[in-house]
């Protein structure tokens, strides 16, 4: 599930990118001769910053070769078509199909001397953790949301029962997401949990995917053009991340949040048909485990950090409210994006496509 907020990262990330992606050029992002890497990583767009990585630039001489990728489905499924990487980053509610999918293997913490560091709490989420083994080193946490333009419209005590509200028919906006969308169709249809339906409630996902689908204006993969479309009231709700709900205030971009909040937890997991240093893998997932690496984090998205140290480097000012220095508290207050039993997935998956093919 996407979590991240693109758009706050300005144009030159996508030349970044290019740069990092040519691996056979053995160059590193900031144009040092990276002798020494040999490391592939599967990455979201923004995270492979040499800033959260520093330690490992300058034990191995520059930047690993990075593939980027927008959805964590379409990631993987590079990965069982060969694609060969060493470490990928995933969300907890990919783990259990990146696993069974024999796409990843578990890690061994004793070769990563940051491990202890990480807030009990996060290892202690569902999937994170099975028979003893440890399938993800967590990394980043936050939360995304629905939100609605109070300037657009007036709304007392908002649900996500907006989405498919007559009144504002052609101002939503839907997330390309296909999880996101069946969640809030979840708490639309108060399912009991929005993860694993009953059969009973799946019977109405069509009705209520049908009539989110008809109320929106658009659909969107790039935060850019959500933003854009918001600030010109081409549309006033939609899913929106939890990063951009905080710089959008920041910068007077008017939105209220609609609970309840949609929390996440993501993290690296070790591929199982790396064909690069191991090692170096390891060296990595502690690297972007040290404390400036999460400083790094707060200071460019406000997101939480694995490590429990890095709290003591941050302003409180500036944390106070945000639940980042209480991640256990923090998921308590919203619903948690898990992972949905595969076959009810794509039986969701199939209804939403079906809803879409029905509206052309």
């Amino acid at each position: 599930m996407r979590h991240d907020d693109n758009f706050t990262r300005g144009p030159s990330f996508k030349a970044l990118a290019s740069v990092c992606v040519a691996a056979s050029l053995l160059m590193s992002c900031q144009g040092d001769v990276a002798n020494d890497v040999d490391l592939t990583i599967l990455e979201w767009s923004g995270y492979q910053q040499a800033k959260y990585h520093l330690e490992y630039n300058a034990k191995y001489g520059g930047q690993p070769a990075v593939s980027l990728f927008a959805e964590e489905k379409d990631a993987m499924q590079r990965m069982r078509n060969g694609y060969q990487v060493d470490l990928i980053h995933l969300c907890v509610n990919s783990l259990n199909e990146a696993r069974d999918a024999g796409l990843i293997k578990p890690l061994d913490i004793s070769r990563i001397p940051r491990w202890s560091d990480i807030s009990p709490s996060l290892l202690e989420i569902e999937d994170v953790q099975v028979d003893g083994e440890y399938w993800l080193a967590p990394w980043e946490w936050g939360f995304s949301t629905v939100a609605y333009n109070p300037e657009a419209f007036e709304i007392e005590n908002a649900t996500y029962d907006i989405f498919v509200d007559p009144r504002f028919k052609g101002k939503t906006a839907l997330t390309s997401s296909l999880s996101v969308n069946h969640i809030i169709a979840g708490v639309i249809g108060r399912w009991a949990d929005p993860l694993d339906p009953t059969d009973a409630e799946m019977e109405m996902a069509p009705e209520i995917f049908t009539k989110m689908l008809e109320n929106a204006r658009f659909i969107w993969s790039d935060g850019t053009q959500l933003e854009q479309a918001w600030v010109a009231g081409d549309v006033g709700i939609s899913y929106v991340f939890g990063s951009a709900t905080r710089r959008w205030k920041k910068t007077g971009i008017p939105v209220v949040i609609v609970p309840p909040l949609m929390t996440w937890m993501c993290g690296l997991s070790l591929s199982a048909n790396g064909a690069g240093s191991e090692q170096q893998a390891y060296d990595y997932i502690n690297a972007m485990l040290a404390p400036a690496s999460g400083v790094a984090l707060f200071d460019q998205y406000n997101y939480g950090h694995a490590n429990a140290k890095t709290v003591d480097l941050l302003d409180p000012e500036q944390i106070e409210g945000l639940g980042i220095d209480d991640p256990a508290n923090f998921f308590e207050r919203g619903l948690f994006t898990g992972a949905t039993p595969p076959a009810k997935e794509s039986k969701l998956y199939q209804l939403w496509f079906e809803a879409q093919a029905g509206l052309n």
